[in-house]
This record gives structure tokens, C-alpha cells and sequence, in this order.
């Protein structure tokens, strides 16, 4: 190959490669700007669902909404698994906040559904989660590990006392945040 053939070879590939880098940059440019898209055909309803309720209504759809005790559960859960990295982390101020956030979040959905106070007090927030945090403030790694089990047993037994036996909580084992410990 001759010294013109490799340069004219060298412009080729980096014209494709410009080419291909462009456009990949106007698929992405393109792909940012669908998803900040308003897909609203019509005009908006100014009221939603709710305000087309009648009064009396309104407080059964939100239930509805809230699916029952599910989703204070699942937001449970998640918090008890950042309070547990946490501390094992040493972030022992995110531990502390995921540990409040978790009693508020169960305490909220006691709120709804009051049937369940009594274990969940008796079972869990005034014993176990209370030692637990207790240990977060005290910031001592073997005794969080010794209280979270027993935390741990509490949440099962209080599953049991309220019917579901089934659900028997573990040591978490996979991060649901990716957050980082400077």
C-alpha cells in the first residue's frame, strides 16, 4: 500500500468513526428528549381521579391505593436492609436514619391498619427495634449484630402471630442502594 492509499485508508476510518459517534450522540440526544416527553393527548384533567369521587367515596379509594398493609411492608423491608449495610458500613448516621425512617413507615401504616398495633408494638417497636437502635447510637458493631437477630426473630414472630408464618425474615444479603461509604 502506498503512503497516499494509507492516508486516504486513516481518513476513511476516522470519518466512519465520526460518523458513527455522531450519530450515536443524536440517537441519545434523542432518546433524553422522549422520555422528558408529555404523552398527554387531550386536555389534562385538572381534578384526577380523586376530585370525580364523591366525598364519601375518597377515603375508601385511597385505601384502595395503599393496597393494605403490603406497602408499609415493603417499604419496611427496604429500610431494614439500608439500616443493616449501614451499619455494617460504620455509616452509622444512615443506619440511624433508616432505622427511624422504618418505625415512622410502620407506625404510618398502623395508622391503617390498627389491627396489627398490638403485635407490632408488643413483638417489634418497643422491644427489638428499640435495642437496635440503641446499638446504632451507640455505634457498636457486635452488639447491632447481636440485636439485629433478635430483631430479626421478632419480625418472624410477629408474621406468625398475625397469620402469616410463611414470611420469616433473613440477613440481607443484597443492597438495594448503591450507596458510598467516604
Amino acid at each position: 500500500m502506498t503512503r497516499p492509499d494509507s492516508r486516504i485508508r486513516s481518513f476513511l476510518v476516522i470519518a466512519v468513526a465520526a460518523a458513527l459517534v455522531g450519530l450515536g450522540a443524536a440517537a441519545g440526544w434523542e432518546a433524553v428528549r422522549a422520555q422528558g416527553h408529555s404523552h398527554m393527548h387531550g386536555a389534562m384533567d385538572p381534578g384526577g381521579w380523586y376530585k370525580r369521587l364523591g366525598s364519601d367515596a375518597r377515603a375508601a379509594a385511597v385505601e384502595r391505593q395503599f393496597r393494605g398493609f403490603e406497602t408499609t411492608m415493603a417499604e419496611v423491608a427496604y429500610r431494614y436492609t439500608e439500616m443493616y449495610f449501614g451499619a455494617l458500613d460504620g455509616n452509622w448516621d444512615y443506619a440511624g436514619h433508616m432505622g427511624s425512617t422504618l418505625a415512622t413507615a410502620l407506625t404510618t401504616g398502623l395508622e391503617r391498619r390498627p389491627q396489627f398495633r398490638k403485635n407490632a408494638d408488643a413483638l417489634f417497636l418497643k422491644g427489638p427495634h428499640a435495642q437496635v437502635m440503641e446499638a446504632i447510637k451507640a455505634k457498636d458493631l457486635a452488639l447491632f449484630k447481636q440485636r439485629i437477630e433478635t430483631m430479626r426473630a421478632a419480625c418472624t414472630a410477629c408474621h406468625a402471630a398475625e397469620a402469616h408464618p410463611f414470611i420469616k425474615i433473613g440477613v440481607p444479603t443484597v443492597r438495594r442502594n448503591p450507596l458510598v461509604n467516604e
